[in-house]
């Protein structure tokens, strides 16, 4: 039994996931940075900063441990 091949348009929905979590990184880590330089210049950065790093780095770990999990279940149907 050969199975079902994945539809281009749920496909589509796994790259636009992966693409989300990558944005997600890049602003936490941009966040984390700004915080970190700003406090290294003496200054007090927004605490919404705070947040984004706190909690858009974690999510952002777990989307594209998703995302892995979904690539590798992907290829042992092949």
């Amino acid at each position: 039994m050969t199975p079902s091949p994945i539809s281009p348009r749920r496909e589509r929905a796994w790259q636009a996931f992966s693409a989300a979590a990558m944005v997600l990184a890049v602003a936490g880590l941009a966040s984390l940075a700004y915080v970190l330089l700003g406090k290294w210049a003496g200054g007090t950065p927004w605490p919404g900063f705070d947040w984004i790093a706190m909690l858009g780095l974690p999510a952002a770990f777990f989307m594209m441990g998703a995302s892995v999990l979904h690539a590798v279940s992907r290829r042992r149907r092949l």
